[in-house]
């Protein structure tokens, strides 16, 4: 087991409020874990690795085929556990890129182009009601949390989602039906935001309350990251994914920039949706299950980029370390911890040894 002492948080990103940090769960109800976030030996496809003189305006990078591929396989003696320190500030993490979301119309999880066209029902609630979820009083919180539960119940239910049993609240997913991809990515980024709130309330109804919608919502995320896989790595289908959701693009690079955006999206909606539900269990219970890897975007400038020219720009200037997490050792040989951003930065510090990134952000080691 790892012991909080032996785990460095250096470098652990993102404004933490007040009002968001007393939202964690007590050090008194955690347990000791064996949590492990770690896989077998990855490496990015050859074709993908990109010279930094070399241009990387084509989608191939970040929608090819093999890049919507899930990894799986923990090989025990190279498996690192994580403490529960990290588990619970990659937590505050989380919550605060929520909390920011609402402050600022943007966040590592949310971007900033993402819902400036259309921005669905389901969003605009999930953003009220966390807003006034934020601003609550000791006065009005009991009914704020009903609020919560009750937007969380009609969400579910507008989705084909069903009670498990009468008087039950644990739900299960029992939609079929094949469901657009923009409508899937919404739905699920609406759920995490109920979901965020529930899981690490101090009120027992709310953690009891959203505990029973965690398998809806890995349900939606594998559903999200099949689908992603399927329509995006299709040159046919592609380009219909962008009507309605954006601005229509003026020219090709802009195209790129809004695929990327989409995409990019839906890798990080998935590994934060999977590996709440695993930590939760972990800090619940002591253990958990590895949810598996997959290729995302570390190099910092393209998510807060503000328009296709400055991504384009960005793409095209240095190597854009599109890496699969379990892959991304090579950070630590061809990168500064300044040259990855806030997404990359907290999934760096839930998948590899503290110690080794506290030597690699104070400049003094690189990966054998």
């Amino acid at each position: 087991m790892v012991r909080d002492g032996h785990q460095s948080q250096t470098g652990i990103a993102g404004h933490i409020s007040p009002s968001t940090a007393e939202l964690i769960l007590d050090d008194g109800l955690m347990l000791d874990l064996t949590f492990q976030l770690f896989d077998r030996e990855i490496s990015t496809p050859t074709s993908l690795v990109q010279a930094s003189n070399v241009p990387t305006m084509k989608a191939d990078w970040f929608l090819a085929p093999e890049t919507w591929k899930i990894s799986h396989g923990v090989e025990p003696s190279s498996a690192l556990p994580v403490g529960k320190t990290t588990m619970k500030n990659y937590m505050k993490i989380l919550q605060s890129w929520f909390e920011r979301w609402v402050t600022t119309g943007s966040s590592p999880l949310f971007h900033h182009c993402l819902y400036s066209t259309n921005s669905p029902a389901c969003v605009q609630v999930a953003y009220a009601t966390l807003s006034s979820y934020i601003y609550r009083t000791s006065a009005n919180t009991e009914t704020i949390l009903q609020i919560v539960e009750d937007r969380s119940n009609d969400l579910l239910r507008d989705n084909g989602a069903t009670l498990d049993r009468v008087g039950d609240d644990k739900w299960a997913d029992e939609e079929h039906q094949d469901v657009e991809l923009f409508v899937q990515l919404t739905r699920l980024h609406a759920l995490l935001v109920y979901q965020i709130i529930g899981l690490l309330e101090s009120d027992l109804r709310s953690r009891h309350v959203a505990e029973g919608r965690l398998a809806v919502q890995t349900s939606w995320a594998r559903k999200l990251f099949q689908s992603a896989g399927t329509v995006l790595s299709n040159a046919h289908s592609v380009d219909t994914q962008l009507v309605g959701f954006l601005s229509i693009a003026s020219n090709y690079s802009q195209q790129q920039w809004y695929l990327w955006i989409l995409s990019e999206s839906i890798r990080r909606v998935w590994l934060v949706a999977v590996s709440l539900s695993s930590i939760f269990s972990a800090l619940q219970r002591g253990w958990g299950t590895c949810p598996g890897g997959i290729m995302y975007t570390h190099r910092s400038g393209l998510w807060n980029a503000a328009s296709a020219t400055e991504w384009e720009k960005h793409c095209s200037g240095k190597q854009v370390e599109f890496l699969h997490r379990f892959g991304s050792t090579k950070l630590f040989d061809d990168a500064e911890p300044a040259d990855v951003d806030e997404f990359g930065t907290a999934m760096l510090d839930m998948t590899f040894n503290g110690e080794l990134l506290e030597r690699w952000r104070g400049g003094s080691v690189r990966s054998n």
